[in-house]
């Protein structure tokens, strides 16, 4: 599986992605919704998952199979 780094978050409503901070995966899920200034994406509940709010300034990273 090829990943790579999305920097631009705003494309990414609907797909599956990894959330990456420090180097480790924190979390998987797909992305319910991301802020008009792109610094923040929601990740959807998933099953015991609440829903989540991913802010760039706390130094997380989205990756994604590339495709």
């Amino acid at each position: 599986m090829a990943l790579h780094l999305h920097q631009h978050w705003q494309s990414l409503v609907g797909r599956h992605v990894l959330i990456v901070r420090n180097g480790a995966v924190v979390r998987s899920g797909t992305v319910d919704d991301v802020t008009v200034d792109d610094e923040a994406l929601w990740l959807a509940r998933d099953g015991a998952e609440p829903r989540r709010l991913i802010e760039k300034i706390d130094g997380y990273e989205v990756w994604m199979e590339h495709g």
